[in-house]
């Protein structure tokens, strides 16, 4: 598995990356038919953060990699069930703090509409949920990913992906508001982001396998 292509692995995992295409997708159909701007686009974006810390806490629930040495502490303490448990506390604690601080900073530079916002919110959660849940399903459980992971290098999972996904999205949301949003600039930002989106579900997809492999 750590000589396959990034194209192969996304070949064999054609379901999982056809759902995250589709998901990334809303956004293309908010802008042609339901007239959305730069404000939805961002707020759809910000809510995949809280559909990535909510699958992620299952796969640091449901994780079963050996860990050894140093990942087999916790401050110098073996692992036990009780500092899983605290560590996933901890995780919700710091990741919702860093969402809470993301999206303060996404409504107040794109000023979303805050009448539309409910559904638009609800739109993006129901999409983003069930493209990770499909993965979630078809990749961590039923390729048998959580049996190499170990949960404590769940922890700074999710920052990764989220944070440089989202420069890029910010930067190509700032420069799209402040052409005036110009339905060319919103589909390129779209489009950016899926391939952004495609390239870090492989990369995890490799990695995770690998440690199932191990």
């Amino acid at each position: 598995m750590s000589g396959s292509s990034l194209p192969g692995l996304l070949l064999r995992l054609r379901g999982s990356a056809l759902a995250l295409v589709v998901a990334n997708l809303v956004p293309v159909y908010g802008v042609l038919a339901l007239g959305w701007q730069i404000g939805p686009i961002m707020i759809f974006y910000w809510a995949e953060n809280l559909v990535v810390g909510f699958f992620n806490i299952l796969k640091m629930a449901r994780a079963q990699g050996a860990v050894s040495d140093s990942r087999t502490t916790l401050n110098g303490k073996p692992v036990t069930m009780d500092s899983r448990r605290a560590l996933i506390l901890f995780f919700a604690l710091h990741y919702g703090g860093f969402t809470l601080g993301h999206g303060i900073f996404v409504f107040v530079l794109f000023n979303p509409d805050w009448k539309n916002m409910p559904a638009q919110l609800g739109l993006a959660l129901l999409f983003l949920s069930a493209s990770h849940g499909y993965s979630y399903w078809r990749n961590y459980i039923g390729r048998g990913e959580y049996l190499g992971i170990p949960f404590t290098r769940l922890f700074w999972q999710p920052y990764a992906r989220v944070i440089v996904m989202h420069l890029v999205i910010l930067a190509g949301g700032s420069l799209a508001a402040a052409m005036g949003s110009p339905l060319g600039a919103l589909l390129v930002l779209v489009g950016l982001k899926t391939l952004i989106d495609l390239g870090a579900h492989g990369l995890e997809r490799r990695k995770f396998l690998a440690a199932a492999n191990a």
